[in-house]
């Protein structure tokens, strides 16, 4: 077997495979003794039909089960190859004695990472940030500890609503009779809140709802059974001590709230730079990939999601075909680049992962997991693929500390108006029904 490379395009070689007379009369025995074995041709006895007879037998499909032959012989002479991706079979063909199959390797592509140093992140001040995290905190105390009085008028903003509420879809209860309080605010536009609003205390309501994204329809219907006019406490010093008996004054339950604070500052500014740097990996890197590269990605990808059944969904959202693919290139790409830095960057600074880092990390999640910590240990032990994914994490982690150490830090005034609106988005996406 001849190999010869006949192109190159980044990442990708094209070759051609050369199979000379006598690996080719080797294939064609194989094609024999596979079809004496399989088959049974008419006036022969099985196992004794000569080569020229099965020939003619198989006609076109002779030389389509040689170079079917011959691929499987190259199957296991390319798995020796250092592939990123599946070799894959551009052409084969046979003329005469000699069978030829062109075929495109993907190697792993080459990457280049650019000073650190060059790579700026921004951070909002410490001090402001402290300020927000106390401010919004003694808001939540305020609601959370509001003075309820029932009313007997119709809902009102301001006001809290306990309901009692049920699902049907498609005929089908999937929540029957829950009791849920909500606190109608101004800014809340929920279905489930919005049509409380005007109604009073033993009214039922009924509406139907879609999600963005989905066809399913949901049919509602809420009882209102208890109606509260909430009224917020002063901030002052007797508020601290109904918060929290041990305090004092007001500004000593401030100063235990910025504690508290702080221990979350540092928390979510470690997270909150290691997000930043990822998403700014474009900036550092280079990256030399074939778009024939990325074309077998954005096909798996959609073909998964066919079997998943999320590529309607996916299509409808997109509002074309190609528009999909774009929104599927995109991503690969974006996961690509992120994942060949974490790769290469763990590679140049020989960062490694152990069980003991691995059990740590499982400890740490099983709140989250809303499992014991044993249990969380045992989970990781038991799942090979879930200690893949925490050993992933943590070189993760550990790749993106690096970048922040050596990157460049510039403290900025934290944006309120759009901390406002993300804390917004999230208790929307939490609260939905």
């Amino acid at each position: 077997m001849e190999k010869n490379l006949i192109s190159k395009e980044k990442n990708v070689e094209t070759y051609v495979y050369t199979f000379d007379p006598d690996e080719v009369e080797v294939a064609e025995k194989s094609v024999v003794t596979y079809v004496n074995q399989h088959y049974a041709i008419p006036g022969f006895r099985k196992g004794k039909v000569p080569a020229g007879i099965v020939r003619n037998f198989l006609q076109e499909g002779f030389d389509e089960m040689v170079l079917e032959n011959l691929s499987n012989i190259l199957e296991e002479e390319l798995k020796e190859e250092e592939l990123y991706v599946p070799a894959v079979i551009i052409d084969q063909k046979r003329e005469g004695d000699v069978g030829t199959i062109e075929v495109q390797l993907h190697r792993k592509p080459e990457i280049k990472i650019k000073e650190l140093g060059d790579l700026e992140l921004m951070i909002p001040k410490k001090e402001e940030v402290l300020l927000n995290y106390v401010n919004n905190r003694l808001d939540e105390l305020r609601n959370e500890n509001a003075i309820m009085e029932p009313k007997n008028a119709p809902v009102e903003i301001g006001d809290t609503v306990k309901i009692e509420y049920s699902i049907v879809k498609d005929g089908k209860t999937i929540a029957n009779k829950k009791s849920q309080e909500l606190n109608v605010a101004e800014d809340d536009d929920r279905p489930l809140v919005k049509n409380t609003i005007g109604k009073s205390k033993g009214d039922i309501i009924e509406f139907n709802r879609t999600f963005e994204g989905s066809d399913n329809e949901y049919f509602y219907t809420i009882k209102i059974e208890e109606v509260y006019k909430r009224a917020l406490m002063d901030l002052d010093d007797e508020f601290a001590r109904t918060i929290d008996p041990e305090t004092e004054s007001l500004e000593e339950l401030k100063k235990t709230i910025e504690e508290e604070g702080t221990a979350s500052f540092k928390s979510w500014q470690k997270d909150f730079l290691r997000q930043q740097a990822m998403d700014k990996i474009d900036a550092i890197m280079e990256i030399e990939v074939a778009e024939s590269t990325v074309d077998y990605f954005v096909h798996r990808a959609i073909e998964s999601s066919k079997k998943d059944k999320s590529y309607d969904a996916y299509l409808k959202q997109a509002g074309s075909v190609e528009k999909l693919v774009e929104n599927f290139r995109e991503g690969i790409q974006d996961e690509l680049k992120k994942n060949l830095f974490l790769e290469e960057m763990a590679a140049m600074e020989n960062i490694e992962t152990n069980d003991e880092e691995i059990a740590v990390y499982a400890e740490n999640s099983a709140t989250q997991w809303g499992v014991s910590v044993e249990q969380a240990k045992q989970f990781v032990n038991t799942r090979e693929e879930v200690k893949r994914d925490i050993h992933a994490a943590i070189i993760r982690n550990k790749v993106l500390d690096i970048v922040v150490e050596r990157a460049k830090i510039t403290e900025i005034e934290p944006d309120i108006e759009e901390e406002k609106e993300e804390k917004s988005e999230n208790t929307e996406t939490e609260s939905n029904e």
